[in-house]
């Protein structure tokens, strides 16, 4: 089932948690809504789901093409998970999963072997099997979150809809669960909006990602569009850690101090103020100068950590600091040190206007 947001709008007071938002999630979709504190993402999730309205005006929620933008969350067919799983704690797993069905009016209950069965094939799915006659305080983290997932799924939704889902796991058992959630998705295809501000898990759950700030929609595609070609500056510096360096940006080229780069994605448009985002390990160290692109810096710290090494530089121009991340191999190779004088290469430079804000 599609679902289709249309001029959305939603203020408390002075506050517009929404501002004309629409957005629209093919039937089968797994769609990420990305953003920092504040910027929608759960004030649009419980609009969809019915549980917040619209502002008076032109927005339309529509669930495959008919339009719910007044009908109760009761009635839209769509699940449901919070962030703190929301279990009953008097029930065991099985009787938790089989909620939802157990309080439906008599006339549209299922019977008792086909709950049952029901139940069975998500204890199944969510890999708990065994588990079933548990209560929710004898489970980890991550098998409470599953059986919220189950839950919400024993009522066979039209669309599923997760508000931070993951968001109170501990990052080993987050990391085990974004594949589990990403494997479930594809063998149930059941169309799922996930709200999250963890741009790692975003990337690499979803199949598109819209990224919002301060209640619009900055930018919407896969995560491999919008981590390579970010539509601002916000969204460049949402999705990794970036450095950044004022300069003037004119055609093809922006220069930096006195040094001037390529950038690739330029127009032929006059000298301007500008930012060069770069991310760390975008960044190329040498001992000398190679050619004319290159920024004499200064090491302050090392922190080889795992396979990379985070390195903190300063340029010797403006004192400006920087990070640059190298594989470990090339940090042993230059035998770098703090202190050290060295020369940067900036590659794969994003240049925005220089009244960008973040």
């Amino acid at each position: 089932m599609s679902v289709e947001v249309r001029n959305v709008t939603k203020k408390y007071g002075r506050f517009a948690a929404l501002n004309n938002v629409s957005l629209k999630i093919e039937s089968g979709e797994l769609v990420a809504l990305l953003g920092p504190s504040g910027s929608g993402k759960t004030s649009l999730l419980r609009i969809i789901a019915g549980l917040d309205f619209p502002d008076p005006g032109p927005a339309q929620i529509l669930f495959y093409g008919e339009d719910v933008t007044d009908i109760p969350a009761s009635d839209r067919k769509a699940g449901f998970a919070f962030q703190h799983y929301a279990l009953f704690q008097n029930l065991n797993v099985f009787e938790n999963i089989a909620f939802g069905l157990r309080v439906r009016p008599r006339s549209t209950r299922p019977a008792e072997p086909e709950i049952r069965e029901r139940v069975d094939k998500l204890l199944k799915l969510i890999q708990l099997e065994t588990l079933g006659h548990r209560f929710p305080s004898q489970l980890s983290g991550g098998q409470r979150q599953r059986v919220a997932l189950a839950r919400a799924l024993a009522v066979e939704p039209k669309v599923l809809l997760l508000d931070e889902p993951l968001g109170a796991l501990d990052a080993k058992v987050r990391k085990e669960l974004r594949r589990w959630l990403r494997q479930l998705h594809e063998e149930i295809h059941i169309t799922t909006l996930f709200v999250t501000h963890d741009r790692e898990e975003a990337l690499e759950v979803a199949g598109r990602v819209a990224v919002l700030r301060e209640g619009r929609i900055e930018q919407i595609g896969t995560p491999e569009q919008i981590y390579e070609q970010p539509a601002s500056a916000f969204v460049y510096n949402f999705l990794g850690n970036v450095n950044s360096f004022s300069g003037l940006s004119r055609g093809g080229s922006v220069t930096i101090g006195e040094k001037k780069f390529q950038v690739s994605d330029q127009d032929g448009s006059p000298e301007t103020p500008a930012v060069a985002f770069v991310r760390p390990h975008d960044i190329r160290i040498s001992r000398e100068p190679r050619g004319h692109a290159t920024l004499p810096a200064r090491i302050i710290r090392c922190q080889p950590t795992g396979p990379f090494a985070l390195l903190e530089l300063q340029r010797l121009d403006n004192s400006a600091p920087f990070e640059v991340q190298l594989g470990k191999e090339q940090f042993h190779e230059l035998e770098l040190k703090p202190g050290d004088q060295v020369y940067v290469e900036l590659q794969n430079i994003r240049v925005f206007p220089e009244d960008y804000s973040i």
